[in-house]
């Protein structure tokens, strides 16, 4: 399985891990973070360039876009659609307070359904080695856009460097599908995912 994925995006044996642990992503806090954030697969840096060391992640998320009262917790990195982490020694802190995962009463059915059928595919990959053909595209490449160009741009106004894209409908039936993009800064050690929907 693992072997078949790193074929499909061109990329190295072993440069892609689906569904790690919570403890190999989150620097700190865990146990708040896999609360709210679902890793579904860690890239090798050094796969996409060589001068680069340690992993980068991507998560599934789901923050509620009707709840205003998070906007108070909005950053450069961290608004409508976007979540960014700082990455430490291969391992993510969140770049703001987690209120902005807040969610009104309406929202939480759609949230606990992200979790529990992310849970389900993880289990199933875990147990069964059930295949996800994931959307991931290989560096280098370019995003494949729902809507405009939105390639986040680094501290000192540079384009980040475009990782992977995968639609969350290949993990989680929440009735929630986006495309989530991750980019990277080695420069700022700076990690930004932005979602589109259709």
């Amino acid at each position: 399985m693992l072997k078949k994925i790193s074929r499909f995006l061109g990329l190295p044996f072993g440069a892609i891990k689906p569904f790690p642990e919570a403890s190999e992503v989150f620097l700190e806090n865990i146990e708040e973070h896999s609360n709210l954030l679902f890793p579904v697969c860690s890239v090798d840096l050094s796969s996409v360039n060589r001068r680069w060391k340690g992993h980068i992640h991507l998560l599934q998320f789901n923050e509620d876009p009707y709840n205003t009262e998070t906007a108070k917790f909005f950053n450069s990195y961290c608004k409508d659609n976007t979540i960014g982490f700082q990455v430490v020694n291969g391992k993510y802190k969140f770049l703001t307070d987690f209120r902005y995962f807040d969610l009104s009463p309406e929202w939480e059915e759609w949230f606990v359904l992200t979790k529990e059928t992310y849970t389900i595919s993880k289990n199933n990959y875990k147990t069964k080695k059930k295949k996800y053909w994931m959307n991931f595209i290989v560096p280098g490449g370019e995003p494949r856009w729902e809507q405009e160009d939105e390639t986040p741009l680094d501290p000192e106004g540079n384009r980040m460097t475009f990782i992977a894209q995968y639609s969350s409908g290949k993990i989680c039936s929440d009735n929630c599908e986006k495309e989530i993009y991750l980019f990277y800064s080695d420069k700022h050690k700076l990690a930004v995912q932005i979602y589109q929907t259709s």
